[in-house]
């Protein structure tokens, strides 16, 4: 009943849009506006320092820059109430008492009296310096793991997607790590390799794991929540880098992983919920929130992934989970056409994050843990796997990771595990390989700029990567912040400026190739995980972004004229 349903392909539904937000009432209301002084503890105004604003109610939270004399100021807020703080200099205020902001300026001063929460070296959320991602580049040698039952499970079947340095680096209770091994089986039940763990299997591993790596074990403390002012900077911000406001939206239903993020036509940000199985849209003209859920399908196991905005009001992402569907969201007319992926399919599973349309029409993902790259024609149906070269010559996946479609018409592929790229023909699936000159690399996700060039994230080596399509050649750019984890790429393409995610850092980075100058933002909170980043190019002086572990989505807007 199932399939006759959706060879259909096309399905119309009433979609219920969950606002989660509160009502239509608040809808027009961001006439609002907070501003006073920073001050510290002697009472000298501060300048460059960071004041944020929190609405619990909405939960929403503003930051931004205090600017001469220590002045702040900001506009188009939702009526409320606001708690502010400000930090700056190594000093933090307390938080405020409630301030009620209702249509007319309100005033609030802040006092730099408490020093900063400790600073928060740069690394994954969650993990310490040098632990990294998890999938690991072709330099990056697997730490060992120990002996014992299990040990071969984690190897053969947890190693196909990630290296033994996810495991190591994780921090998690048995029950976290219970959790997570059941997502990981739902990814490979996507699969059409035969990697499905049993349930003894399931057992056998859950217990070498805790037994191991868990909290509480071999030293392995738990480790406290960071001060989310703990990655701010402790000296003052001056000149570009002062001129934004940062907004950010907590989710309310807890632990949803918004993965990917999209921008629409009309600017909404959307993001792909690994684990609450639903697509979230912020709008940022009401700051309201609210969900859609795709149409039911066999099992309710959904993983969403791997979105990105194509032409025609569509959006198109994926169940990376058991049902293995591919589907286009029309944000206007909130019509679905679902792609359910071929049994036929030789190579490739449904589990990955990167979706991409190339111009002659074929959407094409990246398979992860199956080694292939994946291109789906929405015209026939059809869908074809091409094997990444490498990754048959080494026996596992090289982790077929970021895509970009270049000026020249080829598919460039992240290979993270091996530290290359990937020039893919579209008609052919024909691949050419090349190394990346920089070790460590790791790259991630990627973006063309207006001449057609590729850029990628490096995220081990903290750095961007550009390709000039026409010559080949290889250009490396590095951020002022080391290890910051440059992580994804989106291409202001007005202007031709480069931005990119400081997923170790909580930045967002700006690099202009004219001036070959860098400009970062510091984002509101610690391990804010914004693994994905895109520039509405409808308005590009907004970067929208989603925060895998801190469930949030948010942006970042660059103040008119600079």
């Amino acid at each position: 009943m199932f399939q006759r349903w959706c060879s259909k392909i096309v399905v119309w539904m009433a979609v219920v849009v969950v606002v989660v937000s509160a009502g239509s009432m608040w809808a027009q209301d961001r006439a609002g506006s907070l501003q006073g002084v920073v001050k510290s503890s002697s009472g000298a105004p501060v300048s460059g320092a960071f004041v944020k604003m929190k609405n619990a109610e909405r939960r929403l939270t503003f930051m931004v820059v205090s600017q001469a004399q220590g002045r702040y100021t900001a506009k188009n807020l939702p009526s409320g109430k606001y708690v502010v703080q400000g930090i700056g200099n190594g000093f933090q205020s307390d938080w405020s008492a409630p301030v009620d902001v209702n249509g007319r300026p309100a005033t609030l001063d802040v006092s730099l009296t408490a020093p900063q929460a400790s600073a928060l070296p740069n690394a994954w959320p969650g993990r310490q310096p040098g632990e990294g991602g998890g999938e690991g580049g072709g330099a990056e040698r697997p730490p060992d793991l120990p002996e014992g039952p299990g040990k071969q499970i984690a190897l053969t079947k947890c190693s196909v997607c990630h290296t033994a340095g996810r495991i190591v680096g994780f921090r998690a209770d048995r029950e976290r790590w219970k959790d997570t091994i059941e997502d990981m089986r739902l990814y490979m039940q996507g699969s059409t390799v035969s990697l499905n763990l049993t349930d003894q299997e399931t057992g056998v591993l859950l217990d070498y794991i805790t037994k191991n790596f868990a909290e509480g074990v071999a030293g392995r403390a738990p480790r406290p929540k960071p001060d989310p002012n703990s990655r701010l900077p402790r000296t003052p911000v001056t000149g570009a880098a002062a001129q934004y406001i940062a907004v950010e939206f907590e989710i309310p239903t807890t632990n949803t992983e918004p993965h990917e993020v999209a921008v629409d036509s009309d600017g909404n940000g959307w993001a792909s919920q690994r684990r609450g199985g639903k697509l979230g849209r912020l709008d940022p003209k009401t700051l309201t929130y609210s969900e859609v859920a795709p149409p039911a399908a066999d099992s309710k196991n959904v993983r969403l992934n791997a979105i990105w905005a194509g032409p025609n009001n569509k959006l198109w992402f994926l169940d990376t989970g058991p049902n293995r569907r591919w589907y286009a969201y029309d944000t206007r007319t909130r019509e679905f056409n679902i792609f359910p992926m071929s049994t036929k399919l030789r190579t490739g599973g449904a589990g990955g994050n990167t979706m991409r349309m190339h111009a002659n029409g074929t959407v094409w993902f990246n398979a992860i843990g199956n080694n292939t790259v994946i291109r789906l024609d929405p015209k026939t149906k059809e869908f074809t796997g091409f094997e990444v070269p490498s990754g048959v010559a080494a026996g596992r996946s090289a982790s077929p990771y970021g895509m970009v479609m270049g000026g020249d018409g080829k598919v460039y592929v992240a290979e993270n595990a091996m530290d290359k790229i990937a020039k893919v023909d579209p008609i052919t699936g024909k691949m050419e390989e090349f190394d990346i000159p920089v070790k460590g690399a790791v790259p991630r996700k990627g973006g063309p700029d207006a001449q057609g060039n590729v850029w990628f994230g490096l995220h081990g080596a903290g750095k961007l990567l550009k390709i000039d399509v026409k010559t080949g050649k290889m250009s490396v750019y590095t951020p002022p912040t080391e290890d910051s984890g440059v992580y994804a790429v989106s291409v202001d393409m007005k202007n031709n400026i480069v931005w990119f995610a400081q997923q170790q850092a909580d930045k967002i980075g700006r690099f202009d190739p004219k001036t070959e100058t860098f400009t970062e933002f510091p984002l509101i909170s610690a391990e804010s995980d914004h693994r994905r980043l895109e520039v509405d190019q409808s308005n590009p002086n907004r970067i929208w972004w989603s925060g895998n572990d801190s469930n949030k989505i948010g942006y970042i807007e660059v103040l008119s004229g600079n």
